[in-house]
């Protein structure tokens, strides 16, 4: 089928790692990842005492990047940027590195500021998650950039001229473990870095947001060593108690033991602990409540500035994902999705009485636009197939817990208020939740039910609350049997979750 859609390809030369991700994109500034490669570098580590990087150490990444460039076209891409940050950045020669490296490639590069670097983390965050306020950092190989934003506008930043690769290589023991010397003098430094910068104290118990593999490692420890029911990066927390047991027990342990913890790669054991001591006294420092992982980082940020999007409200954020995945992953009419959102949304603001929270009716919102997205996999029981990838690729605005609610509430009209499964997600939720889903699942059957055609031939004239008897007047422009029939099924489910009877009558639309 044909399609206006084009690919990009966003080349991350970093100081640990080259990256290339490649995202489609459509017109109105959706997109998505189609394809991802990564090669380690540890460019911070080819620098010679003068801090240059010799013309053979710089020849030895051009494979990677004229293979990057090989796949890129093999995608079709429309336009490809190339972006390098801290190691080539700090470089003694970074303009020859620069030059030559584009004459061997053919590609344009170029080379971040550590103020742009966290700009672009910035933009990242902000696109995918709804943190009004918090603190951002993205420990990379060679550098470590912390943003603050409030308001949803980022108002400090720095780039501190330490990360995992080069404080490994400055503090690192020459055999592990580590000695509690070099831990005190790898802190030591970061505190110094930071003893200049007010701002970096003056907001104590917001979230501090974590970008980089860094991060992910420990978000991807954590949860093993939690036995936690999702594998889900993005929106987990490292609580406080969490990142101090790591920062403890990883220094002690040898390289080799390390190599073997679940979720840790091997290519990143011996860095994890200069990582894990900088992110740990950064958070100290700030009085951070937690750390919040990023799924989304610098390369996101280079592709939201390409394709010139505009910073989302938070309350935006929500939308804006869901309308990316209508875009790429459905056939079905768009106007049913936003009709069954009314739908649902109406009954709730009734049955609500002026007292909806706004956390609710966001998931009853989701949950009715998305129900039918597991249909991209397979239409039949797309219904099962929307609980697992909502629970196993989640909305980025939405917590873990939203998550597994919104798959819920999206899977109860299928079951018709049988007895809900939490199974392995049981300790995501909260009690009550059960009630919960239960209720917006009944709401979310009775909208589809009114809409089953697709056709958007019913629509709610009049709706009342009478007693315990809803009632719904509804204007028929056609033929309505679908609709009729499948509200009588999802009535029954609506008086088991809200004990209150539903009934209903048609009329013409030509009705004044």
């Amino acid at each position: 089928m044909q399609t206006n859609h084009t690919n990009i390809g966003i080349i991350d030369i970093g100081s640990n790692s080259i990256r290339l991700a490649i995202y489609e994109t459509a017109p109105q500034g959706a997109y998505r990842l189609i394809n991802e490669k990564k090669e380690s570098a540890r460019l911070s580590e080819k620098m010679n005492r003068e801090g240059a990087m010799e013309q053979a150490e710089i020849l030895s990444i051009v494979p990677i990047l004229r293979q990057f460039r090989e796949v890129c076209q093999a995608y079709s891409c429309g336009h490809i940027r190339v972006a390098a940050t801290a190691a080539i950045r700090n470089a003694a020669n970074a303009e020859d590195i620069k030059v030559l490296l584009e004459a061997e490639t053919g590609l344009d590069i170029e080379i971040l500021s550590g103020e742009q670097e966290a700009y672009y983390g910035f933009v990242a965050v902000a696109g995918g998650m709804t943190n009004e306020d918090g603190f951002i950092i993205d420990i990379g190989g060679g550098s470590t950039e912390i943003a603050l934003f409030l308001g949803r506008r980022m108002l400090s930043s720095v780039s501190l001229p330490i990360g995992a690769v080069n404080a490994q290589v400055r503090f690192g023991p020459a055999s592990e473990p580590w000695a509690a010397e070099q831990i005190e003098r790898l802190q030591d430094e970061v505190e110094r870095l930071l003893s200049d910068l007010p701002w970096i104290e003056a907001h104590p118990g917001l979230p501090l947001i974590g970008l980089g593999g860094t991060i992910r490692t420990l978000g991807k420890l954590d949860q093993r060593r939690r036995k936690y029911p999702l594998r889900l990066a993005h929106n987990y927390r490292l609580e406080t108690d969490s990142l101090q047991h790591y920062a403890k027990t990883l220094p002690d342990l040898p390289l080799e033991k390390r190599k073997r913890l679940d979720g840790l790669s091997k290519s990143r054991a011996d860095i994890i602990v200069p990582g894990t001591l900088i992110l740990h006294t950064v958070l100290r420092r700030i009085g951070a409540i937690c750390c919040q992982v990023s799924g989304a980082g610098l390369r996101e940020g280079l592709l939201q500035n390409t394709l010139g999007l505009e910073l989302p409200a938070a309350d935006e954020v929500l939308d804006r994902q869901a309308e990316t995945l209508l875009t790429f992953h459905t056939q079905a009419p768009r106007e049913h999705f936003r009709q069954v959102s009314r739908h649902a949304e109406q009954l709730y603001h009734l049955l609500a009485a002026g007292e909806e929270d706004p956390q609710i009716s966001r998931l009853l919102q989701t949950a009715s636009r998305l129900y039918k997205i597991g249909g991209d996999i397979r239409y039949h029981q797309y219904d099962k197939h929307t609980l697992y990838w909502m629970t196993q690729a989640p909305l980025g605005a939405l917590t873990h817990r939203e998550a597994v609610i919104c798959s819920l509430i999206v899977d109860y009209p299928a079951n018709h208020g049988k007895k809900i499964n939490f199974g392995i997600y049981r300790g995501l939720l909260k009690d009550k939740d059960d009630e919960l889903i239960e209720r917006l699942g009944a709401l979310v059957e009775v909208a589809l039910a009114m809409d089953a055609s697709e056709t958007q031939s019913l629509q709610i004239w009049e709706i009342a609350l009478k007693g315990e008897t809803l009632r719904l007047k509804l204007l028929s422009r056609s033929q309505t049997y679908l609709e009729i029939r499948q509200l009588t099924t999802a009535a029954k489910s609506f008086k088991r979750a809200w004990g209150i009877t539903l009934n209903w009558s048609v009329h013409p639309s030509s009705t004044d």
